[in-house]
């Protein structure tokens, strides 16, 4: 359903400022990810396009959303960012791929459990967890990263968790 749009409150600008002598540089907070836009059609108008260069129809859609998302059918895709990554996996897929070996798409809320999960295996605290994200990708925050870069720092926590299982106890060092 869309939601009217309330009209935009004017920000009050201090005294002998302007827009263009405000900083271009993004909050920080513009980096992390925005909440679900109100408006869908455009994603589900590509959505239509993109079944048709594939050449499914409903059920063939189904059997994927199936495997995909536990449910065959995009009318219970309730969060934008399943809808998204939805969509780019079917992009990413060539004509003619089947449904049951088209490659199913990453979903974000799966990747962040499970780096919770992993961080809390290896015992890291948050911000044993940051200096890892910052060495790594030069981000100070697992929403700044992509959904693949995601699943590459779940990868390394892994290796981490793997490394610290057949580590020595008595060579561990201070942490």
């Amino acid at each position: 359903m869309v939601q009217p749009q309330l009209p935009a409150i004017p920000q009050e600008r201090p005294p002998g400022t302007s827009e263009a002598t405000e900083p271009s540089q993004p909050h920080p907070e513009a980096l992390e990810p925005s909440a679900d836009p109100d408006d869908w059609s455009d994603e589900l108008a590509e959505l239509d396009v993109q079944l048709q260069r594939l050449g499914w129809d409903r059920n063939q859609e189904g059997r994927y959303l199936e495997r995909a998302f536990g449910h065959p059918s995009r009318s219970r895709l309730t969060a934008f960012a399943d809808l998204v990554a939805y969509l780019k996996a079917l992009r990413a897929l060539p004509a003619g791929s089947q449904p049951e070996q088209a490659p199913v798409p990453l979903r974000r809320r799966d990747l962040l459990s499970q780096s919770d999960q992993l961080l809390s295996t290896l015992g890291w605290d948050a911000g044993r967890g940051r200096a890892l994200l910052e060495q790594q990708f030069q981000l100070s925050s697992r929403q700044q990263l992509s959904d693949e870069q995601l699943l590459h720092f779940n990868m390394l926590l892994e290796s981490e968790l793997i490394n610290a299982g057949s580590a020595p106890a008595a060579t561990a060092g201070p942490g």
